[in-house]
């Protein structure tokens, strides 16, 4: 097929709403004359054909076929870069990642075709068999209503017969907030599913321009809210600077280092004691090591130089007390030399009153 190229095309394109030119909320994502809602963000499913067992919807399913087996052209929701654009697995099929300016993250699924000019990413971000990726990940731009593919029903999800109200060809939109890496496989599986796409996946129709019809079967109107999407999240240099070594770090996690250690707790005790507790926690406890080693070398010079600093800590107090017990000697030796000369030095005086007088009274 013929693509667009990668220039503003939202003037051209009736369909896209015109609150989307400021990039307050996400334009229509397919480029067809009514976008109408499939399936919903957050039901169970039960699609035995390709999954084997029921499972949350973490995305929103729009009509995207345009006859037959024919998908319709998929756009670009809003003015972003292109985090990765490829083959993703047999799950998900073709997939286009896009980055907001305001962090957050819109991605396409289960595409028949990418367009060749943003494909990119590849391994770096969680692609698989990315042969024809050209660009690096975050270097390529589109714009709101840019073509980025064709619709389809790519991987194991094609021509899902099982799936009831649903069209083998659709287009599967996912949303996240708080993600800031670049490791995109990390937002979702792991050995706790639910938990881990629950902290990132929300619902796309929340953050569109307008609000979209359902299918009888796709369970109520979400309104969209007509630009309310989150604001950007403020910069970090510690983030920055640990992702640039650590892509896969979060913005509120520790970025691969260990806690602190409890000075307060350390008041009071001696330094065996101190000693003891700093030994205990990196060399018995397990928690602590499993930690060890998803540091990054970074972490791992960070912990050296807090171990550094324990040492000093302690030295420090050890002086504090060292001064601390030689006053406590200067005031005892003093108490004891008052102790000692005081009645001396008041028998001498009397004495010297009493030869005084007896001058006198010769």
């Amino acid at each position: 097929m013929k693509w667009l190229s990668l220039v503003p095309i939202a003037v051209l394109l009736s369909s896209v709403s015109q609150c989307a030119s400021g990039e307050a909320c996400l334009a229509d994502p397919v480029d067809i004359p009514k976008n109408i809602v499939t399936s919903p963000f957050g039901v169970l499913r039960c699609l035995k054909s390709y999954h084997g067992e029921c499972h949350t919807h973490w995305g929103v399913d729009f009509h995207a076929r345009l006859s037959g087996q024919t998908g319709a052209n998929l756009k670009a929701v809003a003015t972003s870069t292109v985090l990765g654009a490829g083959f993703w697995g047999s799950g998900y099929g073709n997939r286009v990642v896009l980055r907001l300016d305001n962090g957050d993250t819109v991605i396409y699924s289960h595409m028949e075709k990418i367009n060749p000019a943003i494909k990119s990413g590849g391994s770096a971000v969680g692609f698989r068999g990315d042969a024809g990726a050209v660009n690096a990940p975050g270097t390529t731009r589109v714009n709101v209503g840019d073509i980025i593919g064709v619709a389809g029903g790519t991987a194991s999800h094609a021509h899902t017969s099982d799936e009831p109200g649903h069209l083998p060809i659709h287009m599967h939109l996912e949303y996240t907030t708080g993600y800031g890496g670049y490791q995109l496989r990390q937002m979702g599986g792991g050995s706790d599913d639910v938990k881990t796409r629950s902290r990132y996946y929300r619902d796309v129709r929340k953050y569109m321009c307008k609000t979209y019809a359902h299918a009888p079967d796709a369970g109520p109107v979400v309104a969209g809210t007509g630009g309310s999407a989150p604001a950007p999240t403020p910069a970090n240099p510690q983030s920055d600077s640990a992702q640039a070594v650590q892509p896969n770090v979060l913005q509120d996690d520790h970025y691969g280092v260990p806690d602190t250690p409890p000075y307060a707790d350390y008041e009071g005790m001696s330094e065996q004691q101190i000693v003891d507790a700093e030994t205990t926690r990196r060399m018995l406890d397990t928690e602590w090591e499993t930690g060890l080693i998803k540091m990054s070398s970074r972490g791992l010079w960070m912990e050296i130089s807090r171990m550094e600093g324990v040492r000093v800590w302690l030295k420090n107090t050890l002086a504090e007390r060292r001064a601390h017990i030689e006053s406590m000697y200067a005031a005892l030796l003093a108490q004891e030399v008052n102790q000692y000369f005081v009645p001396q030095i008041a028998s001498q005086h009397a004495m010297l009153q009493r030869m005084s007088l007896a001058k006198k009274v010769q």
